[in-house]
């Protein structure tokens, strides 16, 4: 009996020192990811806007509140950097979709706003052929346009996101502009602006899960 009890009392103190041992692994791992939800820095608030969509529909930031978003400059006859801007947003839209799915979630109010700098030629019916060219789904993904003194407003205010004039390259137009994707929290502060590369995406994915997490 004294060996029994001995033997007990060993298998306790073995269980107790793994989930000791699991509790010090496990507390730094927390932190550590705390401590990154919370440094996601604060890159100031996007100012309200009043533009119209691809379906011709006035939108504006209200149309966001509560939501996490994800923005991004470019315009439809654009053939430098947005044909990438408009990929890394297309797959963005498929790890939302992929997210809901895995959460049994129907909405997990993160959305994507393209911007045109271009809006003297980028109609909301060009807008609209360009969403279907890139499979937009009009859900998750929505493209804006207006005055480009209201667009360069929330562009270089809110964003900290250049805009410039349009020119001539050749035949071709150009316009200047900034040349990242915009994180924007469920209260319209700007929370990161990641490069569109693999890497770029890849970190925003991340900050976005962490974002997930926060209390709205």
């Amino acid at each position: 009996m004294p060996g029994e009890v001995r033997s007990r009392a060993h298998r306790l103190a073995l269980a107790s020192g793994a989930l000791l041992l699991a509790v010090l692994v496990a507390a730094p791992l927390a932190r550590r990811w705390m401590a990154r939800a919370a440094s996601a820095p604060w890159l100031g608030q996007v100012p309200p806007f009043a533009l119209v969509d691809q379906q011709a529909r006035a939108f504006s930031r209200a149309d966001l509140a509560g939501k996490l978003w994800v923005a991004d400059f470019i315009f439809t006859s654009c053939q430098g950097a947005c044909p990438m801007l408009s990929t890394r947003m297309r797959a963005l839209q498929g790890w939302i979709a992929e997210a809901e799915r895995a959460r049994g979630a129907g909405d997990l109010g993160v959305r994507l706003v393209s911007f045109s700098v271009d809006p003297e030629v980028d109609t909301p019916e060009r807008l609209a052929a360009y969403a279907e060219r890139w499979g937009a789904d009009a859900r998750l993904w929505t493209f804006v346009t207006g005055s480009l003194d209201e667009v360069t407003r929330v562009a270089t205010s809110g964003m900290k996101a250049p805009i410039g004039k349009p020119s001539r390259v050749g035949a071709a137009r150009d316009m200047a502009h900034g040349e990242r994707l915009v994180l924007v929290d469920r209260r319209a502060f700007v929370r990161g602006q990641f490069a569109p590369t693999p890497e770029g995406l890849a970190d925003l994915e991340r900050t976005l899960s962490l974002l997930l997490a926060e209390t709205p």
